[in-house]
């Protein structure tokens, strides 16, 4: 199952590629997904692709995230390994820009809350308040695809 999610998210970050004229395949065995701490601490993670339209990674976590919303992209998010509690939608406590269409905040209020487990799929639209939130102990491991609708 971990095996069949990792070649679907990367086969939707070819998909975009190939669209965008970028070479027509790329393949990244498992060996080399070598994921590194983010300078922030909240995650580890490894671009698989980062073509113009989006971006396919694989990112580990052990804490909780920010909450956060994005303008200009979707996340297709398929777990891989581990678990967490998503909050989809609501809004964003203490927003503020980090970027350019890029909003984060110190939590999420009025969403919806879903405990995601290995296997799971979720897809969160451009705009959508979301955080990851996990237990003390917990871990996650997830592939996402980030696509400019």
């Amino acid at each position: 199952m971990k095996k069949n999610l990792i070649i679907a998210a990367c086969g939707m970050a070819l998909a975009i590629s190939a669209a965008h004229a970028q070479p027509a395949y790329k393949f990244i065995p498992s060996s080399q997904q070598k994921v590194v701490p983010n300078k922030n601490g909240f995650y580890a993670q490894f671009m698989l692709s980062q073509p113009k339209s989006g971006a396919a990674m694989i990112t580990s976590r052990d804490k909780s995230g920010e909450a956060e919303a994005h303008a200009d992209w979707v996340d297709h998010i398929f777990v891989q390994e581990g678990g967490a509690t998503m909050i989809l939608g609501g809004t964003i406590a203490q927003p503020r820009e980090v970027g350019p269409g890029e909003t984060r905040g110190s939590g999420v209020s009025g969403g919806k809350s879903f405990v995601m487990h290995p296997g799971d799929y979720v897809y969160v639209p451009v705009n959508t308040a979301h955080r990851m939130i996990l237990s003390p102990g917990q871990t996650i491991r997830y592939a996402v695809v980030k696509a400019r609708p």
